[in-house]
């Protein structure tokens, strides 16, 4: 296993502390032996303090190498931390402008809802007869729905409707495809437009209505944007 950084900054230092300690040591005990003729005890106890200041330079040489190591990474983790923040606010900072770039779309168009009532269907009349008979497609009541839009608006979608004229259920639930029969009506394939004067022009879409039982209600809505 090899020496991590924080050891080795530490044994470098503490190495350092201690040759110079143990040099200037050796250099004081030798002037005082050169000068002074003492005794065997003397010179004992003089080595011990050597070795105890040498242990104590070392011991101090390597607290002070960690106490540096110790705050060069307290100031790195506080470099990372800022630096996280600010990158943070960077990716804030371009998600708005690239909002304000590209603007949502906007979430429903305008509208305009025209509806038309319908009689049941009168066949045509036989002879001499009072009553008529029986409604046949080629006897149908025709009829063009139309809803205002203004004149430079853009179609964006054209929903049909149709049920019994006494029914009570929701439009949404009598959405009809352009082309599809259904009880004896269908609208025509495609939508066509009418000049309507005032700024505005008519989207209409015609229907035809040949159920001899029961009127109809029909209604176009037209969705419209900018």
């Amino acid at each position: 296993m090899g020496v991590s950084e924080t050891v080795l900054v530490a044994m470098i230092g503490a190495g350092a502390t201690v040759l110079t300690a143990l040099v200037q040591i050796i250099s004081a005990f030798r002037k005082s032996g050169s000068n002074d003729r003492r005794s065997s005890r003397s010179r004992v106890r003089s080595l011990v303090w050597m070795f105890a200041l040498m242990l104590a330079a070392g011991v101090g040489g390597f607290a002070y190498a960690e106490y540096r190591a110790l705050q060069s990474r307290d100031e790195t983790r506080a470099l990372r931390d800022e630096l996280q923040q600010q990158m943070q606010a960077l990716t804030a900072s371009a998600t708005r402008l690239e909002q304000l770039r590209f603007p949502a779309p906007a979430t429903a168009d305008n509208a305009s809802v025209a509806t038309v009532s319908l009689p049941a269907c009168k066949g045509a009349q036989v002879g001499f007869a009072t009553t008529r008979g029986p409604c046949a497609e080629q006897d149908a009541l025709q009829v063009a729905v139309c809803a205002p839009i203004p004149v430079l608006a853009r179609v964006t979608a054209v929903e049909l409707y149709a049920r019994a004229d006494d029914s009570q259920q929701p439009w949404p639930e009598t959405r009809l495809m352009a082309g599809q029969v259904s009880a004896a009506g269908r609208f025509a394939e495609n939508p066509f437009e009418r000049p309507d004067g005032d700024g505005s022009r008519l989207v209409c879409q015609s229907f035809a209505h040949w159920n001899s039982e029961k009127g109809r209600a029909v209604r176009i809505l037209v969705r419209y944007g900018a």
